[in-house]
């Protein structure tokens, strides 16, 4: 799959048609969530789970986006074993369902929970897994012009028409540093200007969806070595924001990865990035 087409022209659906996935679509879908999938951590045990249109008045309060189910004709489950780093797994691994989905010219919304017993009781599944991920998906209808409201902070409203379901996210510019968290000074020097790879990489996570498109991360480059931050943020839960640094790092590294092969990830703390109170260094990796 191209990585960096797929991001770019992925967009969230919030309506869809009647129209039904055919078996083959979800036979190879199957297919390629047991053979090709990307996984952030191979050894966590996890499960995919597809259901119909019924599910949707089964869903109904257990799950949502931004607390209002989408009525689509399919939804994915994903069931993962506890353990370190599960929901970040979970976001890296749905998120490469998504963008697969993408490529197959299926419309996808990713569904927040809050309750993972609630959500299997809901839905009948019984396993000894967690319910780590949803995505609602189908085919997207047309897109119509309405007021999207853009919640940057309670007393920071912006409102505006628009004709796609998908909010403006943080630009490449806000959330890269060099050095140290908020130096801007030599970035643009070192990660170049749109056609170059690097910034291509940086670009993706840009794009990455999150909850409310609150995208609570940055990275620091610094040292030879990319590491991820997480910033603090009131409105998103530690599920969301675990899910959320799933799915940037699955941009960034689907891309990345096309030029610079294979990256490693590490996860830990890093010192001597001047973070913030309450910031977090997530992941590192060398390119």
């Amino acid at each position: 799959m191209n990585y960096s087409a797929l991001i770019q022209n992925r967009k969230s659906v919030r309506e869809f048609t009647d129209k039904k996935v055919t078996s083959a679509a979800l036979a190879e879908i199957g297919t390629y969530y047991e053979q090709s999938c990307k996984r952030l951590v191979p050894n966590l045990r996890t499960e995919l789970r597809v259901f119909g249109q019924e599910a949707r008045e089964a869903l109904e309060g257990a799950a949502g986006y931004n607390q209002f189910l989408i009525g689509a004709p399919q939804y994915l489950v994903l069931l993962s074993e506890k353990g370190e780093l599960a929901e970040e797994n979970a976001g890296y691994i749905m998120e490469d369902l998504v963008l697969k989905l993408t490529d197959m010219e299926l419309g996808t919304c990713w569904l927040t929970f809050t309750d993972s017993a609630r959500v299997k009781e809901a839905l009948g599944i019984r396993s000894e897994l967690e319910v780590a991920a949803i995505a609602a998906f189908g085919y997207g209808a047309k897109a119509k012009k309405r007021l999207r409201i853009n919640i940057l902070s309670m007393s920071n409203v912006d409102i505006s028409a628009k004709r796609h379901y998908f909010d403006p996210k943080r630009s490449v510019e806000d959330m890269v540093f060099l050095g140290t968290w908020g130096n801007r000074e030599a970035v643009d020097e070192y990660i170049g200007f749109f056609d170059d790879m690097l910034w291509e990489a940086f670009y993706a996570a840009s794009l990455s969806p999150s909850y409310l498109n609150r995208q609570a991360y940055g990275f620091v480059i610094h040292d030879g070595r990319i590491t991820l931050v997480r910033r603090p943020d009131e409105y998103t839960t530690e599920i969301d924001g675990k899910l959320s640094l799933g799915v940037v790092l699955l941009h960034f590294t689907s891309v990345a990865s096309a030029w610079a092969g294979k990256l490693q990830w590490s996860f830990g703390p890093e010192a001597g990035l001047s973070l913030p109170e309450g910031y977090e260094a997530v992941a590192s990796c060398v390119l």
